[in-house]
């Protein structure tokens, strides 16, 4: 009953001190985990970043979050036995359910071609699948999770939500797309490391990302998930960095999106829009 009360206490204070949905101009109803919990192993995921949002963005992007779970936990080293890829097995439901028409892209057989790649440990060739996860509904629904990620980080780091004439500009990259050099330009700016935390406990190998705020009115991160899926984001009131979201060399960026609050659901495949 005490455990009961403190968690729902929790729950209301959370809601309580947000003036609006971190995502849209909308009254704050609900908590939204950022990184959702489905994210981490056994869903054992540090209280920390929780924030106040609507109910048509928590539940309207949640197949945005099984999406980008997914595609996290792919990796040439997660063997068919092991957590991760008993947990993308677990996803599939929720996938065909609230992101229709993924799972169809990434078993196109013209997006997948067989490999051999050396076991972890052992050295031993294995066989591996490599799937192009390029698909228009692929795209979508990860633009939608790095959107929710930059607003997030936004309202972790500046200390309220993005104000609805603000914008964000995100970009993702999978794992056979996230090169070291790319990694190591990106994070020259970025000086400072962060992960969830809770007493002892960090979940720094599923969850990390590197930083830079003004903590006014900017945001850059890099962001990693797993060994799967890399997030650049950049969030900004300041209206002159936001006119660099809109210039050719960032819209036409591959993998990215540009977007403001209150948009972040038009963002979704047309079919699922309404969810």
């Amino acid at each position: 009953m005490g455990e009961k009360k403190r968690r729902s206490n929790s729950r209301q204070v959370i809601i309580a001190g947000e003036p609006r949905c971190i995502y849209c101009p909308g009254a704050a109803e609900s908590v939204e985990h950022m990184p959702p919990r489905g994210m981490f192993r056994d869903r054992q995921r540090p209280g920390a970043m929780e924030y106040g949002v609507c109910s048509a963005c928590n539940s309207g992007t949640r197949g945005s979050d099984a999406v980008a779970t997914f595609i996290a936990l792919l990796h040439p080293n997660n063997l068919e036995e092991s957590w991760q890829a008993e947990k993308s097995r677990k996803l599939t439901s929720t996938i065909r359910t609230h992101a229709p028409g993924v799972l169809e892209e990434l078993s196109s057989r013209d997006k997948r071609r067989d490999e051999w790649a050396r076991r972890p440990g052992s050295g031993l060739l294995q066989r591996v699948i490599r799937v192009e996860a390029d698909g228009p509904r692929i795209h979508a629904h990860l633009s939608v999770f790095g959107a929710k990620l930059a607003m997030a980080l936004y309202r972790e780091h500046v200390g309220v939500p993005l104000p609805l004439d603000g914008a964000i500009w995100s970009q993702f990259a999978l794992n056979g797309g996230m090169t070291q050099e790319h990694l190591n330009d990106r994070i020259k700016i970025l000086p400072l490391h962060e992960t969830l935390r809770q007493g002892r406990k960090n979940v720094g190998d599923q969850f990390a990302y590197r930083y830079n705020c003004d903590e006014r009115t900017t945001i850059a991160a890099v962001v990693q998930f797993h060994l799967g899926l890399w997030f650049t984001i950049f969030a900004s009131s300041d209206q002159r960095i936001i006119e660099l979201f809109y210039k050719a060399e960032f819209m036409q960026l591959p993998a990215s999106v540009t977007v403001t609050p209150a948009n972040l659901l038009s963002l979704l495949p047309v079919a699922h829009a309404t969810a």
